[in-house]
């Protein structure tokens, strides 16, 4: 059994997701704060998931329960108006009943025509005043992936005749699945998805050159658009076949201007064919985009590749979430038919860089996720230098691996891998070498030094995607 969402995933998610689940902007469900409707305090819940309406047609489900903030137990006998916005147009406007306080909404999406609306439960339901709160509505409602808002007036609570008056507003986003299919040289055919949250993407493209990926989604830059934005969220999924993506760092830019570090995070398990890298945006990474371009126009260009450099040292939870594993590895770049030291420290997850120890482990190095490279069983010290183990890797395999730790203090659930790649390589009579020309090298070597003998000035040029 894996234990995907012990305090790894709460670690890694909690400062990526909090603010916007808050809110109810880039993600698919908010809890809105409690608040007084007469002497009772009272909480709306809303989501949505999607459901296929047929083989080929997907449908949006929207499910809000209005609850009591002290029981979470849905208050009965309510009477909602909701009206749904996309940016400046407005999708519907209804007025619902539910008398068990559970509204199911079920939107199947149509091209054209006019809205509509039909309670499930049919004629005798309402002859005798009963309202099931599931609804059936048919038209050019969330018809495109987005950002959607709600204006929600509650008209009553806990007794139809029992008016209240209580307004509230959440936005919700309905995703978008984009496939992206790569022609890798190095490691073949790649199938990368991107799941967008705010609104639809196009111009999906792989540079194999300059090894970024872009894509583009419509933006209003409009101050007044910015000022009720909370959070911007890309989920970028990248195969984990595909060794040239999975590095220990990305770059990413937003309009050729680049992203700082802590908004991109990397998310090695949730799923096991794929790493998923989250890049959040909060309103004030906005407004710090838009003082930095004179004119951006009408969209959000994206751009991310693996980083030049490695960000040390990787650390992972175990499943268990009973220790903290940090990772590094030299030379930071592992190569074929080459020697790479690893040096592991096994942490206490609830203070900050305390090494635990003495404890067993097994330590593993596999192609991708099949035959081990090398396998080791040992025990840890509690040095805070932590522990070397070198790996000779070899000449005839290059790709994706997976460096593995198992059965820490002989408990199987105490696991956690982390991914990596081996690259090409030269082998010499001494050492192994980057792949890399040597008369290139002395052609960069001598306008390097050409150019610092021209200028002592800055150097740094804006980094053309």
């Amino acid at each position: 059994m894996r234990f995907v969402y012990f305090l790894a995933i709460a670690v890694i998610t909690t400062s990526l997701f909090l603010v916007s689940k808050a809110h109810g902007d880039g993600l698919a469900s908010e809890v809105l704060p409690p608040s007084l409707i007469g002497s009772m305090n009272v909480t709306l819940s809303i989501s949505s998931a999607p459901f296929l309406t047929d083989s080929n047609h997907a449908g949006t489900q929207l499910n809000m329960i209005l609850m009591d903030a002290s029981t979470q137990q849905p208050i009965p006998y309510d009477t909602l108006a909701i009206s749904a916005f996309k940016g400046q147009d407005a999708v519907f406007g209804h007025i619902f009943k539910s008398d068990s306080g559970n509204f199911v909404l079920s939107f199947y999406p149509q091209q054209s025509g006019s809205i509509t609306f039909n309670e499930q439960g049919g004629l005798l339901s309402g002859l005798f005043d009963q309202n099931s709160g599931n609804y059936n509505i048919k038209g050019p409602a969330f018809k495109s992936a987005g950002l959607y808002r709600f204006k929600i007036e509650v008209i009553t609570m806990g007794a139809y005749n029992n008016q209240v008056s209580k307004s509230y507003t959440a936005g919700i986003s309905i995703p978008e699945y984009d496939n992206l299919t790569i022609n890798d040289p190095s490691y073949g055919t790649q199938h990368m998805q991107i799941i967008a949250y705010y609104d639809q993407l196009h111009n999906i493209t792989y540079n194999p050159v300059k090894k970024f990926v872009n894509f583009t989604m419509p933006f209003d830059w409009s101050e007044q658009n910015i000022s009720q934005l909370t959070v911007i969220h890309q989920e970028i999924r990248i195969p984990r076949t595909w060794g040239n993506f999975v590095v220990t760092k990305y770059d990413v830019y937003v309009n050729n201007i680049k992203i700082p570090d802590n908004r991109i995070s990397i998310d090695d398990y949730s799923m096991s064919a794929y790493r998923i890298v989250h890049l959040i945006l909060y309103k004030p990474d906005v407004e710090n985009l838009l003082s930095e371009q004179k004119d951006p126009g009408q969209e959000m260009n994206f751009a991310i590749k693996p980083s030049d450099t490695n960000t040390f040292p990787v650390v992972q939870f175990t499943r268990n979430a009973q220790y903290k594993i940090a990772l590094r590895w030299n030379p930071s770049k592992i190569l074929t038919g080459s020697t790479t030291q690893f040096n592991f420290k096994v942490l206490d997850p609830f203070t900050v860089n305390e090494t635990v120890g003495p404890i067993s482990y097994d330590f593993s190095v596999l192609e991708g996720k099949g035959e081990a490279i090398y396998h080791q069983v040992g025990k840890t010290t509690d040095s805070s230098q932590g522990n070397n183990i070198n790996v000779a890797f070899p000449t005839n395999y290059t790709g994706p691996i997976t460096i593995a730790f198992e059965n820490l203090n002989g408990s199987s659930f105490s696991s956690t891998e982390f991914p990596a790649t081996v690259s090409h390589g030269i082998i010499t009579n001494q050492s192994v070498v980057p792949e890399f020309p040597f008369t290139v090298l002395v052609i960069l070597v001598t306008a390097f030094a050409l150019s610092v003998s021209l200028s002592k000035s800055d150097l740094f040029k804006s980094t053309q995607i």
